[in-house]
């Protein structure tokens, strides 16, 4: 699957035994084009500006109608309308195809589940790390030259390193976008109590921005920056320690300063496993933790409730924490 990402799916021979052989790849390009256009998809809106274009073409085409089946004498307009219906036919079976063929063509959407990590390298060259319970959306037909090839949406945690090239690189977010031209920089991405997209920088230059604001901040190695949940405009850029925030790629685990929830959340998802929280447990209080090589989630457990003057026991699937 990965390694046709970026080839055009063949016109499919059985389609060039039909009498109107030479108008079905012609829709079929532009078909292609269309999807193209547009490029991955966060709504409809990119879709749907595409098969507007696409329709505009179509109706240049022109289309042999005795070839198609017969019709009968009319005015201008209906010769028109005769002209421009089996087309449509047309674009209906090339699309139909390629369903068929290859799926629905806009994206490829990548998982690291729980527990896991995967890594996936891009059209382009660059290479994105996915920390468990993380998914890369990218674009499904792309050359490496292509603007579209250095274009992805981020749900989780991932570690880039972009290689430099013409246009930029650009994360997106449920509610950030990270632009970069080539560098090497962590982006978390949580929508959850606690969360927002954090960035943090091991190498060149990035700017943060929230989702569909141009104002942003600039930072370079060394430093991080968040835009928070209901946020308008990140924070600004800080000196960081990045062996903490980059553990998470050599299987450590550390939380700077977030939420007891937000880090409990974290460990469901590295050690999937089933976490439950009794009432009276305040899961907006606040702690740092770091483990550089954590000997199991029962010990990281012990630890915050020990700091936080919690306990925990075991049950079925997982560990129940209470006050």
């Amino acid at each position: 699957m990965m390694g046709g990402q970026n080839e055009r799916p063949p016109f499919p021979a059985e389609l060039g035994s039909e009498p109107d052989a030479g108008d079905l790849e012609e829709v079929w390009s532009l078909l292609d084009d269309a999807r193209a256009d547009a490029g991955f998809v966060d709504d409809g809106a990119a879709l749907d500006q595409a098969w507007a274009r696409l329709a505009g073409e179509i109706q240049g085409l022109e289309v042999d109608v005795d070839a198609v089946g017969p019709t009968s004498p009319g005015s201008g307009a209906e010769r028109s309308s005769r002209r421009l219906a089996p087309v449509w036919g047309l674009v209906a079976a090339a699309a139909a195809a390629i369903f068929v063929m290859v799926g629905p063509p806009a994206t490829i959407t990548v998982e690291a589940g729980p527990g896991e990590s995967r890594s996936v390298t891009l059209a382009d060259g660059s290479l994105v790390e996915l920390n468990s319970g993380s998914t890369l959306s990218y674009a499904r037909w792309v050359t490496g030259g292509s603007p579209r090839a250095r274009r992805v949406h981020l749900d989780g945690e991932a570690f880039l390193q972009v290689v430099p090239g013409d246009a930029q690189f650009l994360v997106r977010t449920f509610n950030a976008e990270v632009t970069v031209l080539g560098t090497a920089f962590n982006v978390r991405a949580r929508e959850e109590p606690g969360g927002g997209t954090d960035v943090a920088v091991q190498s060149g230059r990035v700017r943060l921005a929230a989702a569909g604001i141009g104002k942003g901040v600039e930072m370079e190695g060394g430093y991080a920056a968040s835009v928070e949940l209901g946020a308008t405009e990140p924070g600004s850029p800080t000196l960081t320690r990045l062996e903490p925030v980059l553990s998470w790629r050599t299987r450590g685990f550390a939380a700077v300063d977030l939420p007891l929830g937000s880090i409990l959340a974290e460990l469901e998802r590295r050690f999937d496993t089933r976490l439950e929280v009794s009432e009276g447990v305040a899961l907006d209080e606040r702690l740092t933790v770091h483990y550089q090589e954590p000997s199991s989630l029962e010990s990281i457990l012990r630890d915050i409730a020990t700091a936080r003057g919690l306990g925990f026991r075991a049950i079925s699937g997982g560990y129940e924490i209470h006050p």
